[in-house]
């Protein structure tokens, strides 16, 4: 068993939730960004190719944020994987936003002990 003092794991829960909110502000940016290029671009008649490398690089920042989105979700698992290996089995520290907090896909959070 892990021993890891309530304090340390309040602050990995914290900056994960920080670390995962400002992935998905991110990812909403850059979906805003891939829309108003074509708007702008729509709205001033240009032809299509003049915006296109532009669309295409940020649709591809897009995709590798997505992907981002994806390892910060295993990222989190495995930290929940640890705690439950640890003192702080039983311990609730919050689900990052977006996450169920079910338990599989929520860092640091656990069901409350069958004692209580």
């Amino acid at each position: 068993m892990h021993n890891i003092e309530a304090a340390a794991g309040g602050v990995v829960a914290a900056d994960t939730q920080k670390s995962v909110e400002a992935v998905d502000q991110a990812v909403l940016n850059l979906a805003n960004l891939c829309a108003s290029i074509v708007e702008v671009s729509k709205a001033s008649r240009l032809p299509i190719s003049t915006a296109q490398r532009a669309l295409a690089s940020t649709g591809a920042s897009l995709t590798s944020l997505i992907a981002t989105r994806a390892e910060m979700s295993d990222a989190t698992r495995e930290l929940t994987a640890i705690q439950r290996k640890s003192n702080l089995r039983e311990t609730g520290f919050g689900c990052p936003g977006g996450f169920p907090e079910s338990g599989h896909a929520c860092l640091l959070y656990t069901s409350p002990s069958p004692r209580d």
